[in-house]
Order: C-alpha cells, then structure tokens, then sequence
C-alpha cells in the first residue's frame, strides 16, 4: 500500500553560500530525482508502474530507472485511484464526482470515460456510478476494464466511499455488499445493495452520521459527534440487519486525546488517504480511558485493549502505529491480532495538527515526517524490528514495502517548485 502526502505550499530553500547549513540526511541517496510542482501529490504502484499525480501531470514512470512513460494533464480537482494495473481518475467539482476517466497504467491511453455521474465507489473488481437525468436516479456497475455495464438499477444516485483499511489511492474489495442510499425523497437513511446484481435490500440505518459501511450482512454507522455534554470523546456505532433493518446491536468506542486534553472525533487523521484503520472487519479505536483497542463490527466486541495508553494514528491491518496523544508523543507499533508492543521510537518532533504531518504504514515499512525545529524530515523505520533505516530532509511523498519518495527544496531553489526523491531501502 501506498500514501499520497499533501506537501506545504512552500519550500524552505537552503543555499551553500552564506545560507543556512544544510539539514542532516541519513540513508541510501536517491535512485533517481526529478523537480515537479509543489502541493498534492500521490505516488503508487499500479501493476509495474509507478504513478505520481500532482497539480500538474498525472505522471507513468519506470521505478527502476525513473524514466518517463506518459503524462497526461491534472489539476487540484483531479484524484486517481489504483485497481491493479488501472489508473482511474476521478473528477469532482465540490464533493460531488463529474467524470470517471480509465486509463492503462503501461501507456497512459484512456480505455474508456463516463461523464455526468454525481457519485462512484472504487473496488478491486468494479466501478459503482450514481447518476441522475432530471428526477430519474440509477447506479450502474461497471467493469474497470472495458467500461462495459454490468448492471443498471434504478434508485438514489448516492454511493457511499467509505471502507476499512484501503489507505487512498488503493481501493477495497467489492464485498458482497455496497452501502447506497435508496431515498430519493431525502430521508437521512441508508441501506445496500447487492453488488453482484444490484438489487436493493430492505434495511435502513439511519444516516447522520460520519461513516456508513456494508460489513458482511450488516449495515454499519458510525457517528462522530459525542451525544450532547458527554466529554468522553465517544463515538457511537450502530449495527443494523441489511436485509431486514433489525438493529443488531450498538456501542461506544472512543476517539483519542490531544495534548490539551481535547477530543479527537476522527479515528484516524485524514493525511493518511484512510476512512478507517483496520482489516476484514475490525477497526482501530481507543478505550474510555485512553487504550488503544481493536473492535470488530462484526460482533461489536472489543477484540483487544493495550497495555499502555496512547492513541491509534495509523496502520495496515498486520500494524497499528500508536503514539502518546493524538498531536504530539512517542511513537509505538503494535501487532494487530493482539495488541502486543512490537518497538517504540521517539518523538519525531512535529505536532500532529501541523500541515506537514504524515504517515504511512506498508508491511515491510513505517514513515513519519517529522522535524527539527521548523525544518521537516522524513524518518523511516523498519516495520519488524523498529531499526531507523533513514532521515531524509523533506516531506513524506509516498511509501511502498521497499521505498520511500521524499519531497524537497531543490538544490537551485526554484519558485513553487520542488525535487522528488525516489529512494530504495
């Protein structure tokens, strides 16, 4: 998996003559470099090809050589997500999608585009699209490949995007269900459809709230905002029957803490590209009083509590990156079957609230960046054992199980401009 990482507006530029010293650098040198535009940017891996879309290009590069493939116009409006070997790029205009365009991550070509559709959900195996023709809504599946139309059923156009686990710009698996709403009078409501088939299934869950998930049978909300004069940071999650709309159970877990003691509602901080931390059916919270837990939706039961208070950051489903508070702390990884401390490493001295803060979680790595005072680097670790492999001046660009990509002032401070580091580790 892979991180896309918002880099800061500008680039503190250090020069050799009279400038500041340069910043310290641990690691292997880059394999490869190039100079790109400064703002969003997203790095993954789709088939054999590395991909890296910014405010300018969505770009098709060879990893090993850092060659260039293709490149085709972006822009701040534009996201891509990875199914397999595709590129999808995704659209929007405010939160709503406008135009679904596939192409062939190898060349660049478009194999296939869809205009006027309101809202789509990205899956390993298809392409979810609501749309509307005046009062007439209809969600249609097609295949990622060919664009050819699986199915077309008539109903809300609305699609929800969440899911457990799929760090952005990778997608989840279809699952057997696909949360959808089948309101078109605007009740707050929202239920699921068959993904096989389409076919809408009785159940309704109420939907205000933050998260709304399809786990297994089971419709799943998740709401944010603690009920009025609680001060406990809960979060309440509510379980419903797809088919029948019987309330299966509810229960509170917990957000985190910052440092002033204030609640943190979301469980996960959005600069990691997840909805929620987690694998299967299990998703990472805190307790009451500050544990780090794994719940399962599923059976709402808490699968386990840690041993020491911290809150839950980041992580892949084998790994959960904890750290002291929310904003600010020590950081430790956790094994996510059971809870157990795998290593901890020190304060990587950035508040978590700063806009250069990011993580990412593969299974072979763990990336932070961090800071020296008010100049950002980029640790990494070694996921088993915690051993530091390197401190890189910059912004965390994106990370795979073998690389880390790093974001920096070039060399020749240019304006708005910044050089992309690919590394090897």
């Amino acid at each position: 998996m892979v991180l896309g990482a918002l880099l800061a507006a500008t680039a503190t530029a250090c020069s050799s003559g009279g400038g500041p010293a340069p910043d310290p650098r641990e690691g292997p040198a880059p394999a490869w470099s190039f100079v790109g535009p400064t703002g969003l940017a997203t790095t993954a891996m789709a088939g054999r090809v590395l991909v890296i879309k910014n405010d300018e290009a969505v770009l098709g590069v060879d990893p090993a050589s850092g060659r260039r493939l293709w490149s085709v116009p972006s822009s701040p409006r534009l996201g891509i997500r990875i199914v397999r070997d595709l590129v999808v790029q995704v659209a929007r205009e405010q939160s709503d999608v406008r135009e679904v365009t596939v192409l062939d991550s190898s060349t660049g070509r478009v194999l296939w585009r869809k205009a006027g559709i309101a809202y789509a959900r990205i899956t390993q195996d298809a392409i979810f699209a609501g749309a509307c023709a005046g009062k007439a809504c209809a969600v249609t599946r097609y295949d990622p490949r060919s664009g050819a139309p699986k199915w077309t059923r008539p109903g809300d156009a609305w699609l929800s995007e969440d899911d457990i686990g799929a760090r952005r710009p990778d997608v989840p698996p279809t699952g057997r269900l696909i949360a959808a709403s089948m309101e078109p009078t605007g009740n707050p409501s929202f239920g699921a459809r068959d993904a096989a088939s389409g076919t809408p299934l009785p159940g309704r869950v109420s939907a205000r709230s933050w998260t709304e998930l399809a786990v297994g049978g089971s419709l799943v909300a998740i709401q944010n905002d603690p009920p009025e004069g609680d001060n406990r940071c809960t979060v309440t999650v509510t379980s419903a029957d797809a088919a029948s709309g019987a309330k299966r159970w509810q229960r509170q877990i917990f957000g985190g803490r910052a440092a002033d003691g204030s609640c943190v509602k979301r469980l996960v901080p959005d600069s990691t590209g997840l909805t929620l931390i987690g694998a299967g059916t299990r998703i990472a919270a805190s307790t009451d009083n500050g544990f780090p837990q794994v719940f399962d939706l599923a059976t709402g039961r808490t699968v386990w509590r840690a041993a020491d208070q911290a809150v839950p950051i980041d992580g892949d489903g084998r790994t959960l990156l904890v750290r002291t508070q929310a904003d600010r702390g020590a950081l430790s990884l956790l094994d996510f079957a059971t809870g157990r401390r795998l290593w901890t490493a020190p304060d990587p001295g950035l508040e978590g609230t700063s806009a250069s803060w990011k993580t990412s979680v593969t299974s072979r790595l763990v990336a932070i960046t961090g800071a020296t005072g008010d100049r950002p680097r980029v640790l990494v670790y070694r996921a088993d054992t915690g051993q530091r492999l390197g401190m890189f001046p910059g912004w965390l660009q994106g990370l795979g199980d073998d690389w880390v990509a790093v974001g920096h002032s070039p060399k020749e401070p240019q304006a708005n401009k910044l050089q992309y580091d690919f590394i090897r580790l």
